[in-house]
């Protein structure tokens, strides 16, 4: 009777170190930047430097009803982005 709690142990304990090996792995593929966080990052795309041209993107206008690409936004004057908090 106590060799199936043994071997139910021995199972449960394979599971979980393969379960902790998994999580440690995608973590340390996130941090290397082998496997993108998200569709946003760019960490393996290059670093953007001073003087350096805006990527076009999409935004969202403030009352949500349409978006802008943002190559529209300055083509005859300056644009600033301001990320911060207005709270």
């Amino acid at each position: 009777m106590k060799k199936w709690l043994v071997r139910i142990a021995i199972v449960l304990v394979a599971v979980a170190s393969v379960g902790l090996l998994s999580v440690w792995g995608y973590y340390e593929a996130v941090k290397r930047a082998w496997i993108p966080y998200n569709e946003y990052d760019i960490r393996s795309q290059g670093i953007l430097g001073v003087g350096d041209l805006a990527p076009d993107l999409e935004l969202t206008t403030t009352d949500g009803q349409g978006s802008r690409l943002l190559s529209e936004l300055y083509v005859d004057k300056p644009l600033v982005l301001i990320f911060g908090s207005y709270t």
